[in-house]
């Protein structure tokens, strides 16, 4: 079976090559809003999301700011926006339009990270929060990315999904705080484990957010109950 997060992975790097770390957007020169707390209080992070690998399109016509504006109707201070156009269809233009709309909102730039200067941009941009995969960076790139982004005032999200990526995450969070991610989806695959996240809650002593596979009320409380201080729903919340 083909490793997806290789191709993902492979694609990025051609495309920051061709178009820069821009992606083909045209970057803010300065950001235009403070940065606001991301994952200040325990809650739901919803997620703007129009397709997916696994899923092909899940809601492609969505509008970032229209959506954005309906999930912080419903209750939401933190939202995720991925930015990566191949596989999501997503583009750093709609962080831009949601930071720039809702500057009270903690918002998350989404993306497979891998350059140093995609920090920087995704600040312009309006990001309070970057997401660092940890299994796709070395140790040291992803210990000065972390740093990069506290630099900036910015939260570093790293995920994590085996115990190599949480001892990376314990060499991040030496030097400052970060924000842990379990996903429950191996994004090799696109399979879904939700004991994984149950099985590294206890080893990532920081607020931690359950990733992918919580999509009813039941798996929420299920989160919660291992410790979780946050969940992330994409798809679900995208197509409803």
């Amino acid at each position: 079976m083909p490793d997806i997060l290789d191709e993902i992975v492979r694609t990025r790097r051609e495309d920051y090559e061709r178009l820069g770390p821009g992606f083909g957007i045209e970057i803010p020169s300065h950001r235009s809003r403070a940065v606001v707390p991301f994952m200040a209080e325990p809650g739901a992070i919803l997620e703007i999301k129009r397709a997916s690998p696994s899923k092909g399109d899940i809601a492609p016509d969505l509008d970032p700011v229209t959506i954005a504006g309906q999930y912080i109707d419903a209750g939401a201070r933190n939202i995720s926006v991925l930015t990566e156009g191949r596989f999501f269809k997503g583009s750093l233009s709609d962080l831009v339009a949601v930071s720039s709309r809702y500057p009270l909102t903690a918002f998350l730039r989404k993306d497979f990270i891998l350059y140093e200067d995609e920090i920087e941009v995704a600040y312009r941009c309006g990001a309070d929060a970057v997401l660092l995969i940890a299994r796709i960076l070395d140790r040291p790139v992803l210990i000065k990315m972390a740093a990069l982004c506290r630099s900036f005032g910015m939260t570093p999200f790293i995920e994590v999904r085996d115990s190599a990526d949480v001892a990376k995450h314990h060499a991040a969070s030496k030097a400052g705080p970060v924000l842990a991610g379990v996903n429950a989806r191996d994004l090799a695959t696109f399979r879904i484990d939700p004991l994984i996240p149950a099985t590294l809650r206890a080893s990532l002593p920081c607020k931690t957010v359950f990733e992918s596979g919580a999509a009813t009320p039941g798996a929420c409380r299920f989160a919660r109950q291992l410790g979780f201080d946050g969940i992330l729903i994409g798809e679900a919340a995208a197509r409803n």
